[in-house]
C-alpha cells in the first residue's frame, strides 16, 4: 500500500513567511549593494530589483512542491503562497527602504529636483517606501498568477 503524504497548513504558512522574511532581506541588501557601488544616474541595473520577487518566488513554489506535495497542488493554493510571500517580501522591503532614507543617511540623489516643495516631498522618505510597496504588491499578484500556473498539480 502506498501511503501519499501530503503537506500540512504548518508547512504551508511557514514556508510562505519564511520565504517572505528572506526575500525581503535579498532585495534589500541587492538595494543597498547596488545604490553604495553601482549606482550610475541611468542605470538599468535597478530593475533587477523587479525581477528578483519572480526567481523567488517561483524557487520558493518549487522547493514547497517537492519537497511536501505529494497530493494535488491547487492553483488557487499556489496563487496565495506565492501573493502572500511577494506582500510578505513587499513590506518589509518597503520599511527598510523608509528606515534607510529616513534615518541611516542615504540621500535621494535627485540633484536634479532639489528646488520644488512638490518634488522634494515626491522624493521623500514616505513617498519612495509607499511607491515601493505598491510596485511590488502588483509585482506579486502579476508574478503569482503566472508562477501559480506550473506550480499546480494534479493527481
Amino acid at each position: 500500500m502506498m501511503i501519499n503524504p501530503t503537506y500540512t497548513g504548518k508547512q504551508y504558512w511557514l514556508t510562505t513567511v519564511v520565504s517572505g522574511l528572506l526575500l525581503s532581506v535579498i532585495l534589500s541588501t541587492v538595494y543597498i549593494v547596488f545604490y553604495e557601488r553601482l549606482y550610475v544616474e541611468s542605470s538599468y541595473l535597478f530593475s533587477i530589483i523587479y525581477l528578483i520577487p519572480f526567481v523567488w518566488l517561483s524557487a520558493t513554489l518549487a522547493y514547497f512542491k517537492n519537497k511536501f506535495v505529494w497530493s494535488s497542488f491547487p492553483y488557487g493554493r499556489a496563487f496565495l503562497m506565492g501573493f502572500v510571500c511577494g506582500i510578505v517580501g513587499a513590506a518589509l522591503f518597503s520599511g527598510v527602504i523608509f528606515l534607510l532614507y529616513s534615518y541611516f543617511g542615504m540621500e535621494s540623489r535627485m540633484g536634479l529636483y532639489e528646488n520644488g516643495r512638490f518634488m522634494r516631498e515626491l522624493f521623500s522618505p514616505k513617498a519612495a517606501a509607499i511607491s515601493m510597496l505598491i510596485i511590488n504588491v502588483i509585482l506579486s499578484l502579476v508574478y503569482s498568477l503566472i508562477i501559480a500556473i506550473f506550480a499546480r498539480k494534479k493527481i
